[in-house]
């Protein structure tokens, strides 16, 4: 789905709100926000629908990093920065500190970032009761709900155990929450998505709506298998949460995207994670230190320490999945950082992917290698390899200066055994494959949490650890989610998070 096109559509259908004093210049009233009661008749739904879209889109993709304009980073930013795919190219130490894993509770930025993503879920969960009490046979119903069961899942896979989720009131009061636990936040996001598949179920399926009935459908099914593919195996999950997570993703065809889109009508609908790297230079492309792209040029290493993918690779090999560029002589906002650009999203206008069919193949791939299907696994993985469908995953308008091939991404060769054992293991080929295939798409943070939580490995052996680039700090820390910050202490039923734990 093309998000943004029909929100600029909707928009038209806004509400006219009231003005006092029209004609008097000095006492109009400024309408930036809508009165709870203006918005009790149908003709509000397009205008709730439209706001929980663009209140997700800032929520995952971001327009500007902070310090840029804009309003901020969206989650596919900062979890990546926690995990393995950017670093910190600017002078914020906010932004260092979540680069670095040592993040305060008063540190400004995740304060910034968590309210955003609230904002996202409250406007989502806003539109879906008001479709509930208006007009629940709208197809807008099922996606507001779906939209709300991601932003459960990007907190849970995120944030530490223990996020509260308070509720604003029609009469201005708000409504605290308690400390939920990673486990519940999913069990939250699951009932999101179940509710949003039987609504879509209910739509017309022969008529002008089936396409978006089959849509919804399917966006909430692999929502719904990635909440429980991360609550696999911890405390409060249940047994066969992997299996069950398959079975529905074996329901999702491979060509299956669901985008968010952006345009330059105004900075708000830039694409964000462009912007970041090639516009603003404050987040370049990270490494592993043992990558032969930057042992062989020092000039261009990009991360000291040890550990981190390696998405930098020889020009010669590099996987048309991540493509990216080093803009020669330029470095980033610190004016050291060689700056890799992202070429996945070349311009302020590249889609960026929610959920894909791609993902759904994965996800069976990883329960044939737990049940020890080993061709069922190497089969899963290699179905998009054959058959890259949706090539709308990459860039489509490349504003790469050398290689305009990077908008598009042909076959590629089959996985064998020996691949398998190239990467060190098969758990090893299957992150890897997640890493290319969902990289920058909010999906890094949780996989690397998951090799430690599902399957067995250590912090130290796959989140960056030894020294800090930048030099200060000197060591990275072991922080592995972000905390509730500080602010949230104005809760009256939050005190600090449950546990740091992965």
């Amino acid at each position: 789905m093309k998000n943004l096109a029909k929100l600029l559509g909707l928009v038209a259908l806004g509400v006219t709100l009231p003005q006092a004093a029209c004609n008097d210049p000095l006492t109009v009233k400024t309408p930036d926000i809508v009165p709870p009661t203006v918005l009790n008749d149908t003709s509000a739904l397009a205008t709730l629908r439209a706001g929980a879209i663009g209140d997700f889109s800032i929520a995952y993709t971001g327009d500007h990093p902070d310090g840029s304009g804009g309003t901020a980073e969206g989650v596919i930013l900062y979890g990546g920065l926690l995990a393995d795919e950017f670093i910190d190219s600017e002078t914020f130490p906010t932004r260092i500190e979540v680069d670095a894993r040592t993040i305060h509770l008063t540190n400004s930025d995740v304060d910034l970032w968590y309210r955003l993503l609230h904002r996202a879920r409250n406007s989502a969960e806003i539109a879906a009761d008001a479709y509930r009490r208006l007009r629940p046979g709208d197809p807008g119903n099922p996606e507001v709900l779906n939209l709300a069961g991601f932003t459960y899942v990007f907190f849970a896979e995120t944030f530490c155990s223990g996020v509260p989720v308070s509720h604003l009131n029609a009469d201005g009061t708000i409504t605290y929450g308690t400390p939920l636990t990673t486990v519940a936040l999913l069990d939250t996001a699951i009932a999101r998505f179940d509710s949003a598949i039987s609504l879509a179920k209910a739509l017309d399926s022969t008529g002008f709506l089936a396409s978006v009935r089959t849509e919804m459908i399917q966006l909430g099914t692999i929502g719904k298998a990635r909440a429980l593919l991360f609550r696999a195996g911890r405390p409060g999950g249940q047994a066969g949460d992997l299996a069950a997570a398959a079975a529905l993703a074996a329901t999702v065809p491979t060509a299956f995207a669901y985008s968010q889109e952006h345009t330059t009508t105004t900075d708000r609908e830039n694409n964000g994670v462009f912007n970041a790297g090639a516009t603003d230079s404050r987040y370049s492309i990270s490494d592993s230190v043992a990558n032969p792209k930057t042992a062989a040029d020092s000039a261009t290493r990009s991360r000291e320490g040890i550990n981190g993918f390696p998405f930098l690779q020889p020009d010669s090999i590099q996987d048309p999945r991540t493509p990216m560029q080093l803009d020669p002589g330029i470095h980033g906002f610190d004016g050291s950082t060689p700056l890799w650009d992202n070429l996945r999203y070349g311009s302020r206008t590249s889609p960026i992917t929610v959920a894909t069919g791609v993902e759904a193949r994965l996800i069976e791939a990883e329960q044939s290698l737990a049940a020890g299907d080993f061709p069922g696994f190497l089969a899963h993985l290699n179905e998009p390899r054959a058959n890259p469908a949706e090539r709308s995953y990459f860039n489509p308008n490349p504003v790469d200066r050398t290689n305009p091939a990077t908008a598009a991404i042909g076959p590629l060769a089959n996985l064998t055994a020996a691949d398998t054992v190239n990467a060190g293991g098969a758990v090893s080929l299957l992150f890897a494959e997640r890493a290319r295939w969902l990289w920058l798409t909010a999906h890094r943070l949780g996989d690397l949490r998951r090799l430690i939580v599902q399957h067995g490995k250590t912090q130290d052996q796959v989140f960056p650890v030894g020294p800090y680039f930048k030099g200060q700090p000197p060591t990275y820390g072991v922080d592995v989610n972000l905390p509730v910050p500080v602010t949230e202490q104005n809760n009256p039923n939050f005190t600090a998070c449950l546990d740091r734990l992965p």
